[in-house]
């Protein structure tokens, strides 16, 4: 068997694949399920998306009722 340990930012991966922040990835079930398929790494949601959709949101409004 073919060894492709590589090394990511300081961390070492048991494999190039890095499955990328997806709807898969929002959930542990999910991250386990890529973990199971292979991957080496999962790059998670950001903690503070649902803040930055939030203020995106409220800015819009204030921008279409000129306040």
């Amino acid at each position: 068997m073919v060894d492709l340990t590589t090394s990511y930012l300081g961390l070492t991966l048991k494999n190039p694949v890095v499955a990328s922040a997806s709807p898969i990835s929002k959930k542990l079930e999910g991250i386990q399920r890529l973990e199971e398929a292979g991957a080496g790494a999962v790059v998670m949601y950001s903690l503070f998306e649902e803040q930055i959709t939030q203020e995106s949101l409220a800015r819009d409004h204030c921008r279409i009722r000129g306040t």
